[in-house]
């Protein structure tokens, strides 16, 4: 299970999506939305924050 999370004007987001692809795409939408500090954690653990380049 791959975890989104950011933070937008109300609170933190937190979101779960079962592939890359789909977490990817979910952070991409929380950036264009005016999310910030938007991150992906993978099921290793490892944080993802340049999903940008790898969305593109």
């Amino acid at each position: 299970m791959f975890e989104i999370s950011g933070f937008d004007t109300a609170d933190v987001v937190s979101l779960k999506r079962l592939s890359l692809a789909a977490a990817l795409k979910k952070a991409r939408e929380l950036v264009e939305d005016g999310c910030r500090d938007v991150q992906i954690v993978d099921p290793t653990g490892r944080v993802h924050t340049s999903f940008e380049e790898q969305a593109a």
